[in-house]
């Protein structure tokens, strides 16, 4: 408890406020040989301890709440990256299926919460679907049933976590679920390669709709806002040319996702939303990569998941490649190390 309360008042109080949000770009590419890609941009005020870390099956998870947690346990191996050691922000697992959580401001909404209601922890939100799910079809057509609830983790100014959440599989499917008035809201078809942040998706769907290549006239945006960056995002991915093999397909994803990046500079205070890009990541869903790009350093490393051991009863691993970046380059699945199991940040109050 008290670990979780100094990272929490360390790291957040003076990051957050109603103003600031964590503006990040997700993207989902089928290359013309069926391989599949997901790059994201994590867009932040700062580097957040990222790490990498590998979970076994048959791990006992417990929802990170202080009343009814919802409980179960995984079915599925993954790796993923963990921020600030609270929560895992983004992963994959061992059959191809990758998540994100994404910053939401205004409009979402968990509902009330109900502590007669089983509930599972914001900061593992993303952990739940990589857990327990194969592809899209099968976690959208499971979201159909959950009774339990997402808790948002209220900062220490009294804010809390807003996020919405993407899915995508080794087939191309992509799924984009968002809580508005305490109602999931999923947008389901391998049409919805990309999101951002604010507005809702419905609203960032339409707006798209009015730039050329998407049915209207406008052209090409340049702003750094989240709906600037889904329509380029959107343009890009699908106008990237045939890969001649994976490692070239990374290459193309990496492409899109450094032109949508927010490069460092003076921030403005007209958009205190819009922070600086601090990493970039590639999944190579059928090829089993994990590509990592932090943006402190000139480096790109990955893991190879195909060369790991998910096997139940194995060990938690983890590689912090933000702290250790440096060090660091190309292959780096040997470096991962035995760790000490992860506790996901929860209210304490």
């Amino acid at each position: 408890m008290r670990r979780t309360i100094r990272i929490i008042s360390v790291v957040l109080i003076g990051l957050f406020s109603a103003s600031v949000a964590l503006p990040c770009t997700r993207v989902v590419w089928v290359a013309g040989d069926g391989q599949v890609f997901v790059g994201r941009t994590q867009d932040w005020t700062e580097k957040a301890d990222s790490a990498f870390r590998v979970y076994p099956r048959g791990m006992e998870r417990t929802g990170a709440v202080k009343e009814n947690p919802h409980k179960w346990t995984s079915k599925y191996g993954s790796l993923v990256i963990t921020g600030y050691d609270l929560a895992t922000h983004e992963g994959m697992n061992e059959k191809g299926l990758s998540a994100q959580i994404l910053y939401l401001a205004g409009d979402c909404d968990y509902g009330k919460r109900d502590p007669k209601l089983e509930a599972v922890g914001v900061t593992q939100w993303v952990q739940y679907f990589l857990d327990n799910y194969a592809t899209v079809a099968e976690a959208v057509e499971a979201q159909k049933t959950f009774t339990f609830q997402i808790d948002t983790l209220i900062l220490p100014n009294g804010f809390p976590t807003l996020v919405h959440l993407s899915i995508a599989d080794k087939s191309g499917d992509s799924a984009v679920i968002e809580y508005v008035g305490g109602k999931a809201n999923v947008y389901h078809d391998k049409r919805f390669t990309v999101m951002t942040n604010e507005p809702t998706y419905d609203q960032q769907i339409e707006n798209l709709q009015q730039y050329r290549t998407f049915g209207g006239d406008k052209p090409l945006p340049g702003e750094r806002t989240p709906t600037d960056r889904f329509v380029r995002a959107a343009y890009y991915a699908e106008n990237l040319p045939k890969p001649a093999n994976r490692d070239e397909g990374a290459a193309y994803m990496f492409s899109v996702i450094r032109n949508i990046s927010v490069p460092f500079g003076k921030p403005d205070p007209k958009k205190p939303n819009v922070s600086s890009t601090i990493f970039r990541t590639v999944h190579d869903l059928t090829g089993g990569r994990y590509y990592f790009e932090s943006t402190y350093a000139p480096n790109v490393v990955w893991i190879d998941t195909t060369k790991i051991d998910f096997s139940s009863g194995q060990s938690e691993m983890e590689l912090k490649v933000e702290k250790e970046i440096f060090k660091l380059n190309g292959d780096v699945t040997d470096k991962l190390e035995k760790a000490m199991p992860f506790v996901f940040g929860m209210n304490e109050g």
